[in-house]
């Protein structure tokens, strides 16, 4: 049965003008009478005409968003943080996974704007012309969750990539460690380009000089780690310390190490980045770099909402702490 505002009206007595304020929250309908509506609604069955409700108020309380890579817990962990803040808001989400390809952001977003979201919450590629041109022309309001995109970094909620990575590198400089073995990212994302940056900060800091030969890029996987691990050691490559670009890629690390016989934090220290919830369970428990992700996620919506509700309002990039969480991996 498909019921109606005038069913709902007729069954409590109320006019269907109060029954549709009522259904919509609206804040100058009594609490005792919202309540009852509401209860008498679902108790029927009652679905709302979103697309009749978005056509009358030129919103379709819908968020669009655009992540990276649905294998990664990383990003699971930042969409708990958007969903969480938008259904508080009372906002849905439209979510299209890209896999960290340029060409799967461009169609995500030009199909998101097609079903008329109100916003759109990205985490991009860091570095493409085509979709720069197309974010510059974009109508709509649009936050870049963790990332940045080259001269557009006002529109970024950052978590402080740099600064984390070079606290990382400065305690392994400091308690000894001469030769550090980098696992760096990705070259293509920021978050890559950052932490690279923030390694070559604390040796420049530290007045040391960084092996090229001792950094080398994975696509952020665990079996990078496993495989690059594996073949550094191989090689002979003399280490005491591994700095990872994720928590997934110390995984693959940890599991090589142990393999080839080398205890950990004993015989090298290794340092993940991330702090998954699955970190903390991890044997050797593993030391990382703590990202708000949930909080990311939350901010992100926070953000985008400000803008949704005054176009005219000015984009500024926003930077959150990170934090070192030292556990078994580590000597300290």
């Amino acid at each position: 049965m498909n019921v109606k505002l005038s069913d709902i009206a007729r069954i409590t007595g109320f006019s269907i003008n109060t029954v549709s304020r009522a259904l919509r929250g609206d804040s100058r309908i009594s609490g005792q009478t919202s309540r009852l509506i509401c209860s008498k609604a679902e108790e029927l069955g009652y679905i709302r005409n979103e697309v009749a409700g978005s056509m009358r108020s030129s919103r379709t309380n819908t968020i669009g968003v655009v992540s990276a890579d649905s294998s990664n817990p990383f990003f699971a962990e930042v969409l708990l943080g958007i969903e969480d803040a938008a259904r508080k808001m009372n906002y849905s989400i439209l979510l299209i996974n890209t896999e960290e390809q340029a060409e799967n952001e461009y169609d995500a977003v030009k199909l998101l704007i097609g079903r008329q979201v109100d916003g759109l919450i990205i985490i991009p590629v860091f570095d493409d012309p085509k979709n720069l041109s197309m974010y510059e022309s974009l109508g709509i309001p649009y936050i870049f969750a963790g990332r940045r995109v080259k001269g557009l970094e006002a529109h970024s909620i950052l978590h402080g990539d740099e600064e984390g990575s070079s606290e990382v590198f400065s305690y392994l400089l400091e308690t000894g460690h001469e030769r550090i073995f980098y696992l760096a990212g990705p070259g293509r994302i920021s978050n890559s380009v950052d932490r690279l940056e923030g390694m070559k900060r604390a040796f420049r800091e530290k007045g040391r000089v960084f092996d090229a030969d001792l950094v080398v890029e994975t696509r952020g996987h665990i079996d990078d780690g496993y495989s690059e691990m594996n073949r550094a050691l191989n090689k002979g490559l003399e280490f005491t310390a591994v700095a990872c670009f994720n928590d997934l890629v110390a995984m693959g690390v940890l599991k090589s190490l142990h393999e080839n016989g080398l205890c950990v934090p004993e015989d090298i220290e290794v340092f993940g980045y991330d702090n998954l919830n699955m970190a903390q369970y991890m044997q050797p428990r593993l030391s990382s770099v703590d990202v708000p992700k949930a909080r990311l996620g939350q901010a992100a919506v926070e953000e985008l909402m400000l803008h949704i509700e005054d176009g005219n309002r000015p984009y500024n990039t926003l930077e959150m702490k990170p934090r070192l969480v030292f556990r078994e991996t580590t000597k300290r």
